[in-house]
């Protein structure tokens, strides 16, 4: 893969060095200057930013990371310097979604970033599986390496990376070939396998998530939202039935709900304190527990109902909306099928895990913003005609 010299795949280019250096690198510094590289070679390029007039989507994506900023005028004690900060982080995310969505629009961005970013997340997988045996961590769960060494990010981060590999797998052309089919199989397993040993139950629910909804995008198209509620359906009373049976519940929740209904219980309490507009941005939200402090509410949802109150939770779930509404009308393409496994895989982490939207380079654009740009980029291409079935009508 040689150095691309024209601006957009420049762009292209950085997106995959950034998101490789998030596994592979230990040092903060280097993906964090990959995304400041491509923000700034989106701003020189006036032309990605017209989806904003052909896609509605971007309005509202816009919109939402523009509110949060805002926030931050009525959060008590921010610092400036902190402040700054956040607003630069913010201007690079709308880089990054302009970006991919002309990455998007441009044709098969899961092919063109997706395959080598799904091979080096295997790699990734690899080596924290190794680092696991060779020398195995104090709690038994596998950390990843790179930014990712923390048993929950590396769970949601392999993933990720499960995912671009299985829906590389899924494709004919794929399959045809001779050598990529060998090396995505190895990764997916690799990464499944990382996913198993990082004993994250967030990360073993978003997978089987976000592969059901990847293997019905692909193969039912035309039904894929019966198929995809029935899915979601079973898992769900599988785990009630889990939950409910005692032996169970203890090997499904070995630690119980990890203090998760007692933080949740506080940061209502808050969020309550100012509904319709949140407390801020910055606002602190650490919360005590009788073993300590937790230094976010382990929900986006809620998380963002503090922050943002009523008016920043219903721009977030309207955008969600829009753009899984926007995917499931276009899965002819390969890139609105992984973008919608992602995205379902991302509001089951959600649900149970992360705290800030914006945020940089690293699993909170995989699982909410790239499929938000995905929809962005595909919503300003030409329509196209109903899905074709592959493999049955369901």
């Amino acid at each position: 893969m040689t150095v691309p010299r024209d601006p957009a795949r420049i762009a292209d280019f950085c997106i995959l060095l950034a998101f490789v250096a998030v596994l592979v690198s230990p040092l903060h510094s280097v993906p964090r200057f990959c995304s400041y590289v491509l923000a700034f070679v989106v701003l020189c390029r006036p032309r990605v930013w017209r989806f904003a007039r052909q896609a509605p989507i971007a309005w509202l994506a816009a919109l939402l990371i523009g509110y949060l900023l805002l926030t931050t005028a009525w959060a008590e004690a921010v610092e400036p310097a902190l402040g700054v900060r956040f607003g630069i982080r913010g201007l690079v995310l709308v880089c990054f979604v302009a970006a991919f969505a002309d990455c998007v629009y441009r044709g098969d961005a899961a092919h063109r970033i997706g395959r080598w970013f799904a091979v080096a997340a295997g790699g990734a997988a690899c080596l924290a599986i190794a680092g696991f045996y060779l020398q195995p961590p104090e709690m038994g769960r596998l950390l990843g390496p790179g930014q990712i060494q923390n048993e929950l990010i590396a769970s949601q981060a392999f993933t990720v990376g499960a995912l671009f590999a299985v829906h590389a797998l899924l494709r004919p052309q794929v399959a045809a070939a001779r050598v990529w089919p060998w090396l995505f199989a190895a990764s997916a397993t690799a990464m499944i396998a990382a996913v198993a040993l990082t004993g994250a139950r967030t990360g073993w629910l978003a997978l089987a998530v976000g592969f059901g909804v990847l293997v019905l995008a692909h193969r039912t198209p035309n039904r894929f939202w019966a198929w995809a509620a029935l899915w979601v359906a079973a898992i769900f009373a599988l785990l009630a039935v889990l939950v409910w049976h005692e032996g169970a519940r203890e090997w499904l929740l070995p630690r119980g709900a990890s203090y998760r209904l007692l933080i949740w219980e506080q940061v209502l309490a808050q969020a309550l304190e100012a509904p319709w507009f949140g407390n801020g941005l910055l606002a602190d939200d650490n919360l005590s527990t009788p073993d300590g402090v937790f230094l976010h509410p382990h929900s986006v949802y809620l998380s963002l109902f503090h922050q943002g109150g009523l008016v920043g939770l219903g721009l977030f779930a309207a955008l969600i909306g829009a753009t899984a509404v926007a995917l499931s009308r276009q899965l002819r393409r390969p890139d609105a099928c992984l973008a919608l496994a992602l995205l379902a895989a991302g509001a089951v982490v959600a649900l149970l895990d992360g705290h800030q939207l914006i945020h940089k380079v690293g699993v909170v654009w995989w699982l909410f913003w790239l499929p938000v740009a995905t929809a962005i980029g595909l919503a300003a291409r030409k329509p196209t005609a109903p899905p074709r079935t592959n493999g049955g009508s369901g």
